[in-house]
């Protein structure tokens, strides 16, 4: 079995490479690749592989930047500290999903599902790619608990309920928490209006969205909107026109 990890941890790529040749003294480890770029370069010269183990955030942005560059056509095993991109992965030929930190159990789980299915991978029918939904959803935890957030200092796991606020700024999202924090999120706003749950956080405009456990007071704002007041912060959010008046239905709610 010929496999390509893609990595940018050294340290989490030499785990891959002990389980792997544990799972299977015979593997061929052809190369890892550190950045979206190195995947690029690499796949575009190469033949593919039998199976990629693949991380979501690399040096030089997401895994899924690459994949929707270059079609991948071999199972994809993702290993990975982030808990919110599984059907996202799936739509990848993501076949298993895990869930940083996972022991040697977990791995020979997920490769063995990549056993069950490789002679099949190419040729789905209905019913297997049914069966592989509904598995990926059953693992999905509903509303977002936490985040894990990749800095230059290491992992930081965030916690939904410690988000003041969130804000979009100059094309990336950022999560303001109760200790004056700002954290990049990978996500957009749009998605997180999916992952967070609605009776916690309202979307005041395009650029904004605030947890209801923050404010403060709402008080009327010119052109009908709402200046939004939150404890532990000066400044103050603004909800858009179009949105006052849900904005006043769902504190009262």
């Amino acid at each position: 079995m010929r496999v390509v990890i893609i990595e940018d941890e050294i340290l989490a790529a030499e785990k891959l490479i002990d389980f792997a040749k544990k799972n299977n003294p015979s593997i061929e480890i052809l190369t890892r690749l550190d950045s979206v770029r190195a995947c690029l370069n690499w796949f575009e010269k190469n033949e593919m592989p039998d199976l990629v183990f693949s991380d979501i955030e690399l040096l030089d942005g997401n895994v899924f930047a690459f994949l929707g560059k270059f079609k991948i056509t071999c199972p994809i095993i993702f290993a990975t500290a982030y808990d919110d991109f599984l059907m996202k992965a799936f739509n990848e030929n993501g076949i298993a999903y895990l869930l940083k930190p996972f022991d040697y159990e977990q791995f020979e789980q997920a490769v063995g599902k990549y056993k069950q299915l490789k002679n099949n991978f190419e040729n789905f029918d209905d019913l297997l790619i049914n069966k592989i939904k509904s598995s990926f959803a059953r693992e999905e935890k509903g509303y977002k608990k936490r985040f894990a957030v990749k800095t230059s200092k290491g992992i930081f796991i965030i916690n939904v309920d410690n988000i003041a606020f969130v804000r979009a700024e100059e094309g990336l999202v950022f999560s303001f928490t109760n200790n004056q924090k700002k954290f990049a999120l990978n996500h957009s706003l749009n998605d997180l209006e999916q992952l967070l749950d609605p009776n916690l956080f309202f979307r005041l405009n395009r650029g904004e969205m605030v947890n209801v456990h923050f404010i403060e007071k709402l008080e009327n704002y010119f052109n009908d909107r709402l200046s939004v007041s939150l404890r532990g912060f000066d400044e103050k959010l603004i909800s858009s026109a179009s949105r006052t008046s849900a904005l006043r239905k769902w504190i009262d709610s």
